[in-house]
């Protein structure tokens, strides 16, 4: 009887060796094809010497491989995601119309006092007819030719000198010489009249104070004097603010010195004010291409009815030179 028990409990005792042998070798086979990489893993060059792991690099060549899109991070908390959007111009399609070819990149100033004859250029390259785009440079000399080349007619009312910058009446005399018809002219921002303007197709040049302008746009510890100087810009884009007023529309300007930015209506408002109160000159003049003005008799004569639409703005000679940092938008 015990001989019996025996022989049972030896029967078990060499189950349980055989399973705790079993065991032991699965372990190992698992042990061995964790050291072993899957055949599209990076190789070990990838791996991180300090945790033993894959880096992140490792999800994302995973995703490009099965061609899956990668994730944006949400915005900061408190952020309004449409405050970041780059506004949608609304005046693009309709200026196409009107058969402006405006380019993306705006135009710099070369010279201390050169803003006038900077937007003058971008006018020149937007406006142009040619069949391949006219660059910067045979722009810039199509606009200097112009202005060394006006009619005695004009000369005698105006006295174009771009070196020094440029009064309105100088901007409306190279306005027309250069086919484009100022269509209005305001000592403020109307701004029912120039978003109109931009929906139709027209384009506008701002006289503001540079300063007033630039510093609505930079952070408090970033911006200028409250004052600087009277400067030229060109506005070539309106996007419509939330309610029906024109107050809040944004509009996008290119800037001379500080590159394209988009700035609310009430902060333009705010630079041309400031620039009558300190400048005695400022304001907007709204402009399109005139197609019936081919001849040197038909500029000049839309030269000499321009001049008719810029007194508003004043005398005051636009041309500053002031760089500050802005961050845009375009």
């Amino acid at each position: 009887m015990a001989l019996g028990i025996g022989s049972k409990l030896d029967s078990v005792m060499a189950r349980i060796r055989q399973a705790a042998e079993q065991a032991r070798a699965d372990m190992a086979a698992a042990a061995q094809s964790v050291k072993e990489p899957l055949p599209d893993a990076p190789d070990a060059k990838a791996l991180n010497p300090a945790e033993g792991r894959y880096l992140d690099s490792f999800e994302e060549e995973r995703a490009q491989k099965m061609g899956m899109p990668s994730l944006a991070a949400p915005p900061p908390p408190g952020t309004d995601p449409a405050a970041s959007a780059i506004p949608t111009n609304e005046a693009t399609q309709a200026q196409k119309e009107q058969g402006w070819n405006a380019p993306q990149t705006t135009v710099a100033q070369t010279s201390k006092k050169g803003c006038a004859e900077a937007t003058l250029t971008y006018l020149e390259q937007s406006s142009a007819e040619e069949a391949a785009p006219l660059t910067q440079q045979e722009a810039r000399e199509k606009v200097r030719n112009k202005a060394d080349t006006m009619t005695t007619s004009v000369k005698d009312r105006v006295d174009v000198n771009l070196d020094d910058g440029a009064t309105a009446d100088e901007m409306g005399a190279m306005l027309g010489s250069m086919g484009i018809k100022v269509t209005n002219g305001f000592d403020e921002c109307n701004t029912d009249a120039l978003s109109g303007a931009l929906k139709n197709g027209q384009m506008a040049l701002a006289l503001v104070d540079s300063n007033a302008l630039l510093n609505t746009t930079l952070a408090d510890g970033e911006k200028g004097p409250d004052s600087g100087e009277l400067h030229w810009l060109t506005i070539d884009g309106v996007n419509p603010g939330k309610s029906k007023s024109t107050d809040d529309d944004l509009y996008r300007v290119r800037d001379p010195v500080n590159g394209a930015y988009w700035v609310k209506a009430s902060d333009l408002k705010k630079s041309i004010s400031q620039a009558q109160e300190q400048h005695g000159s400022g304001g907007v003049m709204t402009v399109q291409k005139d197609g019936t003005a081919k001849t040197t008799e038909q500029r000049e004569a839309l030269a000499q009815a321009n001049l008719e639409r810029t007194q508003p703005l004043g005398k005051g000679n636009g041309g500053a030179s002031r760089r500050l940092s802005v961050g845009e938008s375009s």
